[in-house]
């Protein structure tokens, strides 16, 4: 038995009109569910993602290899008429459509949902775009930095005399790909209820702002918030905060309920500062100041792995600043599969990192290698009815492309 046919989403077709990162992520995601998913590029430059940077395991670029292995590619010159019939042929066995073309560009194809729901009622359309359908600046372009300097992610950081860049691509991959995610899954739920698709806009700026729950609410209702770094959960509480140990890491502390803070005294020696409550110290930053200087000095008596492993024995929310790759390791030790793997160029074998997952446990999905632009053309034309002279046709016309 196939093991894809046990997964949710198996029997369900995508196709993924998108490039880059936050479209192509979200249908990886669908891919890693069961979802067949059908990569629709163009016959020039394709999914420009491919070539930068490169990863050496895969030959391909990083972001290509991350977001598009276990799909299939299907080269289509979506601008000539002929074209545009081919693509419609592939779109009656699609329950999904996903695209990320500036908002407009598929209305002047004729391939907007308005058009293509008259033929296709159970579509699902999912259209993502850096700021929305109908926002006053919908046609403009961007990247992960504006989506987020626009959802107010980049002030909810400490200032330095060098502005530093975000340290993930929050809007791209949040706001937009696991927007996306949510919402195909949340219309797939509801089709079959009612048998109808459904319209999806995504807003890579709006998603992100779910990023800041807290102070977009106390915005929305007028009220005042501590700048970042003052806030309980932004640097302004010392029982949660990073701290330096004696072997150079750093440890993470999280004891924000009375409970753990008690624990981690009784255990730490603190004795003193036992009784404090976090809110309590809201507003005296001397006795925040005199507590970090505490934690600051105890820290730095034990190697990061000493605190680790005491906080285990404890438990009072202390643990490592991990690296990636001591992340990684550490799930694999645990028996916790977070990666697929599939056969790259020279015998390698390649990895990439698992869509959140409904079982943890559960053995990873073994995905072919993302595809070379075309390299399914022939294979998918014909699975919808084309003839071997109609895809010949169409080859010497250049309306599609296969792979060299």
């Amino acid at each position: 038995m196939d093991a894809s046919a046990a997964l949710p989403l198996s029997g369900v077709r995508v196709l993924d009109l998108t490039r880059l990162l936050p479209g192509p992520y979200a249908t990886f995601v669908l891919t890693g569910y069961g979802a067949d998913v059908v990569k629709v590029e163009d016959t020039g430059a394709g999914d420009y993602a491919r070539h930068s940077p490169p990863l050496k395991s895969s030959g391909l670029g990083a972001a290509f290899t991350a977001s598009n292995a276990g799909k299939r590619s299907v080269a289509i010159d979506l601008k000539s008429a002929e074209g545009r019939e081919l693509f419609l042929r592939l779109l009656r066995n699609a329950d999904v459509l996903v695209e990320s073309f500036r908002p407009g560009v598929m209305k002047r194809l004729g391939l907007d949902y308005v058009t293509l729901v008259q033929s296709h009622p159970r579509l699902i359309y999912c259209a993502m775009s850096g700021y929305g359908q109908h926002a006053a600046q919908a046609a403009l372009a961007g990247h992960d930095i504006n989506y987020q300097g626009e959802a107010g992610l980049l002030t909810q950081r400490t200032d330095s005399e060098v502005e530093p860049l975000p340290p993930a691509l929050l809007g791209d991959l949040v706001g937009g790909s696991y927007s996306a995610v949510i919402a195909i899954m949340a219309a797939l739920l509801e089709r079959h209820t009612t048998g109808r698709g459904r319209f999806i806009d995504i807003s890579i700026t709006h998603g992100a702002m779910a990023l800041l729950p807290f102070a977009t609410i106390a915005a929305a209702n007028g009220e005042a918030q501590p700048e970042f770094g003052q806030g309980a959960l932004t640097g302004g509480n010392p029982f949660y905060g990073i701290y330096a140990c004696a072997d150079g890491r750093r440890i993470s502390l999280g004891a924000l309920e009375h409970k753990f803070w008690q624990a981690f005294c009784r255990h730490a020696g603190l004795d003193d500062l036992a009784s404090l409550l976090p809110e309590k110290l809201h507003g005296d930053a001397s006795t925040r100041a005199a507590v970090r200087e505490r934690l600051t000095a105890l820290f730095m008596t034990r190697s990061a792995a000493d605190w680790t492993e005491l906080g285990r024995q404890w438990d009072v929310c202390l643990g490592p600043v991990a690296t990636v790759e001591e992340a990684l390791t550490a799930s694999h030790a645990q028996g916790l599969p977070l990666t697929h793997r599939y056969a790259g160029p020279k015998g390698m074998t390649v990895q990439v990192l698992k869509g959140v997952s409904a079982d943890l446990a559960a053995p990873a999905r073994e995905l072919s290698p993302p595809p070379a632009q075309g390299q399914h053309t022939r294979a998918l034309l014909a699975e919808a009815g084309c003839t071997a002279q109609q895809i010949d046709y169409f080859t010497e016309l250049g309306v599609i492309r296969h792979a060299a």
